[in-house]
C-alpha cells in the first residue's frame, strides 16, 4: 500500500512539474487577447460601456485601448506597432493551428527568404502535429481542454537538396526530440506517462517501469525547449553546429548538423528525366519556359512550403481554361476561386511524384491537378493542406494564416457544410 501511494505521489509531482511548463499555454493566449476579449468597462470612449462592446470592431477596440494607455500611463510610450504586433501574435497563437504561425522580425525575414529558395539554419521545413481531440475542443471554446496534451510534436516536413540536413542524413518524417541538449516535450510524452500510470494501477505494468519513465520526464522537464525556440534554432542562423536527436521508426538517432545558407532552385532538370518543381517567388515565369513536348514528369518531393500565389499563377500552364474549384473556409465561405483564363494549346501528359515530404503549395497543386484529372499521381497523394496567406506587419514581423482548404466542387461542399451546421428540426408529434 505504501509503495502504491509513493508511486502515485511521484506521478502527481511529475504531472505538476510538466504542467508548470504549459499551464500558461492557454493562459498566455488569454493574456495576449485578454484586453481585446474582456467586456469590462475601461472608461474611455467605446470602452466605457459593455453595451457598445458588441458593436465595436477589433481595430476600434485596439486604438481605444492605445489611447487609454497614452492618457494614463506614467511614462511616454511607443504603442502602436508593438501593440499591433502583440495583438496579432495573441490572435494567431490563440488559433492553435499548426499552419498559422506568427514570426518575429528575424524569423519572418528567414521565412520570406525561404519563400525565394534561400534557406537559413540546417535547411529544412518543420511540421507541427497536435492532439486532434484536444485541438477541436479548444477551437470550439470548450472549458475542458487538457492543455498538457496540446504540446505539439515537431517533425521534419521537407529536407532541401544540398542542405546540411541532407548531408547529415536527416529525413522527412523524423521527429525532433533533442536540440543542443534541450528536450522537445510533446503531448504524446504526457499521454505515455499517464497511460503507464494507468497500467501500473491496473497491475499491467511494474512500478519500476513507471519510475524509469518518471526519471526520464524529470530530466526532460528540467531542460525543455519550446516549439518556438526549436524553430529558431533549426531554421535561423548560418553559423555553428546543431546537435540533434530525432526519432525515426521508433529508434533515436543523433546527428551533428551545421548551419549555413542553402540556395535552392525552383526548377531542376534531373538526370533521370524528371523535373523537380518548387513554388518559390518567380517560379511561375520559369515554368512558362519549360519544354513539355508530349509529357512531363514532375517531382514534388521535398518541395518546401512554397508560395501559394506563385503556384496559382502557374496553374494556367497545366490546366484547361475554366473554373477549377477553390478554397473553402471551415464555416463554408468561399475564400478564393481558382480560375484559369489561358492554357497551353496542347495540354501535356503529367505525372506527379509525391510522398509525405510534399507539403505546402506543392501538396495543394497535386490535389488540384489530380481533381482536374490532368495528372497521374506516382506515390502517395499528400495530406490535404490549408491555403496560406502571408502578411507582413509594420515592425517587420509577420504571420501565415490558414484560410481554408482546396475543394474541387465549391457548391457541393458549401451545401454539405450548411447542412452539417443546421440543426435538425424536431419531429412533429
Amino acid at each position: 500500500m505504501q509503495e502504491g501511494k509513493s508511486t502515485l505521489w511521484t506521478f502527481l509531482v511529475i504531472i505538476l512539474a510538466v504542467g508548470s511548463l504549459c499551464v500558461g499555454f492557454l493562459a498566455r493566449n488569454k493574456a495576449d487577447m485578454g484586453s481585446l476579449a474582456s467586456k469590462k468597462p475601461l472608461g474611455v470612449g467605446l470602452l466605457a460601456t459593455t453595451d457598445k462592446f458588441s458593436e465595436t470592431s477589433e481595430s476600434e477596440y485596439f486604438f481605444e485601448l492605445a489611447e487609454l494607455l497614452r492618457r494614463y500611463y506614467v511614462e511616454p510610450i511607443e504603442i502602436d506597432q508593438k501593440m499591433a504586433s502583440g495583438a496579432v501574435r495573441g490572435m494567431i497563437t490563440s488559433l492553435v493551428d499548426p499552419e498559422s504561425n506568427f514570426y518575429d522580425k528575424d524569423q519572418f525575414n528567414a521565412f520570406l527568404a525561404s519563400q525565394k529558395g534561400s534557406y537559413a539554419g540546417i535547411g529544412i521545413e518543420l511540421d507541427y502535429k497536435y492532439n486532434q481531440t484536444e485541438l477541436k475542443k479548444l477551437q470550439a471554446g470548450s472549458n475542458e481542454v487538457d492543455s498538457l496534451l496540446l504540446l505539439p510534436q515537431i517533425f521534419v516536413g521537407s529536407v532541401m537538396p544540398g542542405s546540411p540536413a541532407e548531408t547529415a542524413g536527416l529525413q522527412p518524417g523524423d521527429e525532433i526530440r533533442i536540440v543542443n541538449g534541450k528536450y522537445v516535450v510533446s503531448g504524446q510524452d504526457i499521454k505515455a506517462l499517464r497511460d503507464l500510470q494507468t497500467a501500473v494501477t491496473e497491475k499491467r505494468a511494474t512500478p519500476e517501469k513507471l519510475n524509469t519513465m518518471r526519471e526520464k520526464i524529470e530530466i526532460m522537464v528540467k531542460n525543455v525547449l519550446s516549439a518556438a525556440k526549436t524553430r529558431e534554432h533549426l531554421l535561423n542562423g548560418t553559423e555553428g553546429e546543431i546537435q540533434l536527436t530525432v526519432l525515426r521508426n521508433g529508434k533515436e538517432m543523433r546527428l551533428d548538423i551545421g548551419r549555413q545558407t542553402t540556395e535552392v532552385k525552383p526548377i531542376v532538370q534531373n538526370n533521370d528525366g524528371t523535373t523537380s518543381l518548387r513554388f518559390f517567388k518567380g517560379s511561375a515565369r520559369e515554368i512558362q519556359n519549360l519544354k513539355f513536348e508530349s509529357g512531363i514528369k514532375i517531382d514534388l518531393r521535398n518541395s518546401g512550403l512554397g508560395d501559394y500565389d506563385e503556384m496559382e499563377r502557374a496553374l494556367s500552364q497545366f490546366l484547361p481554361t475554366g473554373d477549377h474549384g477553390g478554397i473553402l473556409s471551415p464555416d463554408g465561405r468561399v475564400a478564393r476561386r481558382l480560375t484559369t483564363t489561358t492554357a497551353p494549346k496542347n495540354l501535356p501528359q503529367i505525372t506527379l511524384i509525391t510522398d509525405n515530404s510534399t507539403i505546402g503549395a506543392a501538396a495543394t497543386f497535386a490535389h488540384i491537378l489530380s481533381a482536374a484529372k490532368v495528372a497521374t499521381i506516382e506515390g502517395t497523394l499528400p495530406e490535404e493542406r490549408s491555403w496560406l496567406e502571408v502578411q507582413t506587419l509594420p515592425d517587420g514581423s509577420g504571420y501565415t494564416l490558414a484560410i481554408g482548404k482546396y475543394t474541387a466542387d465549391l457548391e457541393k461542399s458549401k451545401t454539405a457544410v450548411a447542412a452539417k451546421e443546421t440543426p435538425a428540426k424536431p419531429e412533429a408529434n
